[in-house]
């Protein structure tokens, strides 16, 4: 259905996915006659494998007219996996969506600083999402939030002492970064649901 928005994601949208709410909140504030409907599957507490093998009936079933995906950053924080290892199944699950559903998918990317201990790993997933999305054009569509992000620090670095920080010495994701990602998919969705 193509007002179906199926969101699946980690970490990446809060501890608790408060992103993911709030974006679903902001989007009906901003189009309340719009009907559109919402499948909010964050934060998953299963890993890519497992996502794959179930894929089926908890993405596909989901007969989404659009698939937003924040996956990764739980790989990395459970360890034993690399940024290349990630991107690798990724791409394979993104493959699979695009050759069995009509889904248009839209990938985020994970601001480095979510993985402080090993920044190098999140900067290669990235650029690996950045080229799967432009190899499945026009079906996937790259949603940077890392660069989104980090253009928002900077400017709250021109602040300076009263800048607010996005992320946790740990990484994890401040309120101040899950209403960043909140408004920034809203402006996104709705942007593309204006185009079609």
């Amino acid at each position: 259905m193509e007002n179906r928005v199926l969101v699946i994601g980690d970490e990446l949208f809060g501890p608790k996915g408060e992103a993911a709410n709030r974006f679903v909140e902001a989007v009906l504030c901003r189009e309340p006659s719009r009907p559109i409907q919402f499948s909010v599957n964050v934060p998953v507490a299963v890993s890519l494998s497992q996502i794959k093998a179930r894929l089926s009936s908890d993405v596909i079933g989901k007969n989404a007219g659009r698939i937003i995906m924040g996956l990764g950053l739980r790989e990395l924080n459970h360890g034993g996996t690399d940024g290349a290892s990630i991107a690798l199944l990724y791409e394979t699950l993104v493959n699979e969506l695009v050759n069995k559903t009509q889904s248009r998918l839209f990938l985020l990317t994970i601001p480095p600083e979510m993985f402080p201990i090993a920044v190098s790993e999140v900067e290669y997933l990235n650029t690996m999402i950045r080229e799967f999305c432009a190899a499945n054009a026009p079906r996937t569509k790259l949603l940077d939030f890392a660069e989104f992000a980090e253009t928002f620090k900077e400017k709250q670095m021109e602040r300076g002492k009263f800048g607010r920080s996005l992320f946790m010495e740990d990484g994890s994701a401040t309120s101040l970064c899950c209403m960043l990602l909140a408004l920034y998919l809203q402006d996104k969705l709705v942007e593309d649901l204006k185009e079609m």
